[in-house]
């Protein structure tokens, strides 16, 4: 007799499993990777799930590596070079940055150098009076130097050395008065938008470009021409583009600094 084998009702009945029962039997394991990250110059590696975000990537490298492996405690992930939120770090998988190939590095969010850059912006900012007292307190002296001022003169004298003349001394703080004025009173400003010109009171604004150039009338004694839309602040009706606002500048130093052979001021 032929015996034909069983089929798969008979192979139930018989206790054998079929392959839907092996696979529900065994589970499939979950998948990882390792999501390898560069930080201070050397590599490292955490290993993902399929379902982690780069939120969980900062968790497990908190807790998987040492502290001294990481730029500092609150650090940012550069991507290819550009830096994720940690708003996107909770949408962004990590096995597609993966997929992606792409290079991630640690950095350390810059805590010190924007509180550099606010003291640095601070220092800018610093009004022209205050300066002008920086200035003024460093060039003080106490009152037994000016006491002494005569002895050191004359000390000079007794020395071949030619003593500080009051000019010599009325010159520097013209250095420094001339200075202040171009810092503050000679700067050069763009216009307003759609201004045509100023009436000696305000901008009238009624040209129908924003960005409307006019010729520059130039330095002092000089003609220009080129097209420009920034004055300076000495004189908001008179167009003067870069050049020429650099000439007008130097023309003033130059007035105020260089005395002529009288000891006058040049004209």
């Amino acid at each position: 007799n032929i015996r034909t084998p069983p089929g798969p009702k008979q192979q139930a009945n018989d206790g054998s499993s079929t392959k839907m029962d092996h696979d529900m039997d065994f589970p499939a394991i979950a998948t990882t990777r390792e999501f390898v990250v560069k930080s201070k110059g050397v590599g490292a590696y955490v290993e993902v799930r399929e379902t982690d975000l780069m939120s969980d990537v900062r968790r497990l490298l908190r807790d998987d590596l040492d502290d001294d492996q990481l730029p500092s405690p609150d650090f940012a992930f550069h991507i290819n070079g550009v830096r994720i939120s940690k708003k996107q770090e909770g949408r962004k998988s990590a096995f597609d940055i993966l997929d992606q190939n792409a290079s991630v590095e640690l950095i350390a969010r810059s805590d010190d150098m924007k509180e550099e850059a606010c003291a640095k912006s601070d220092d800018a900012l610093t009004t022209p009076s205050k300066r002008r007292r920086k200035r003024k307190n460093r060039g003080t002296t106490e009152p037994l130097a000016n006491a002494n001022t005569n002895e050191i003169e004359n000390e000079n004298e007794n020395n071949n050395l030619s003593p500080r003349t009051s000019l010599d001394r009325s010159l520097d703080q013209r250095k420094e008065d001339a200075i202040m004025v171009v810092s503050t009173q000679h700067k050069i400003l763009p216009a307003p938008k759609h201004s045509t010109g100023w009436d000696g009171k305000q901008w009238k604004l009624n040209a129908k470009q924003a960005y409307q150039k006019y010729k520059c009338k130039g330095a002092p004694g000089e003609k220009c021409g080129m097209r420009t839309r920034t004055y300076c602040a000495c004189n908001p009706s008179w167009w003067m583009c870069q050049a020429c606002h650099m000439r007008h500048c130097l023309l003033f130093l130059r007035n105020e600094l260089l005395p002529d052979t009288d000891g006058n001021s040049m004209s």
